[in-house]
């Protein structure tokens, strides 16, 4: 479904954290979910109107989760979309003229973020392994600090967190873009992501992050055959 941030990020990059990738044979109602972004085409008839208003109806079609700022959906109009895309083709179709690009984190999730300006791209890039590398000190690092505090163990709840660093690469801001369910676990997941320090980045030194983190449930018979491990190493049970 569509969720509003709060605020927009403005170079964002987005992790897919591993931990999504966990417990897929536990999963049963993995089945029953709606075509996913790589096929699974649909039939859609979205005329050209208020982004936001688009966003709706495109999220009550397809039933994926959008992820966007208030902000940087204002005074945007979408592109009319008509006929038979999968859907990620048909969101990105929906963003053209917008300035606005889609960025996926998992097959029934994305991110809206801002499209590069040319002076962006033209910007010295590190090597792509030194990128991939800090990114999963970012993910490494967010992981671990959650994980330290018992009441914040991942996998119980759903997270998507933007976070942003500053040049000397500890974390300047966090945000949650949409709640956990328990407004006081919300704001101890950000005072303690905002401890977090992951040190000095490659290339921009003021990255912008979307983590999004999906619950984990393992059934008794998984847990005990290692199948199926909680993010936290503890046991989650249906």
């Amino acid at each position: 479904m569509a969720r509003l941030a709060a605020s927009p990020g403005a170079r964002a990059l987005v992790v897919y954290m591993a931990v999504l990738a966990l417990c897929l044979a536990c999963q049963q109602t993995r089945a029953q979910q709606p075509a996913n972004r790589a096929g699974g085409e649909m039939a859609f008839d979205l005329p050209a109107q208020p982004l936001k208003q688009a966003l709706a109806q495109y999220d009550a079609q397809t039933s994926l989760s959008v992820f966007f700022s208030s902000e940087l959906a204002a005074g945007r109009t979408s592109t009319a979309v008509h006929g038979t895309f999968s859907p990620e083709n048909a969101l990105r179709k929906m963003l053209e003229g917008t300035g606005l690009n889609v960025q996926a984190t998992a097959a029934d999730a994305f991110v809206l973020v801002p499209a590069p300006r040319y002076a962006d791209t033209a910007v010295a890039q590190p090597p792509a392994s030194a990128a991939r590398q800090y990114d999963g000190a970012v993910q490494s690092q967010v992981y671990q600090a959650l994980c330290a505090r018992p009441a914040l163990a991942l996998g119980e709840y759903r997270l998507a967190l933007y976070v942003q660093l500053n040049a000397a690469g500890h974390v300047a801001h966090a945000r949650l873009l949409d709640t956990t369910g328990d407004k006081a676990r919300d704001a101890a997941i950000i005072e303690t992501v905002e401890h977090v320090d992951v040190g000095q980045p490659p290339g921009d030194p003021a990255k912008a992050f979307v983590l999004l983190v999906k619950p984990v449930r393992c059934d008794a018979a998984a847990a005990r055959s290692g199948s199926c491990q909680p993010p936290c190493g503890r046991q989650a049970s249906r």
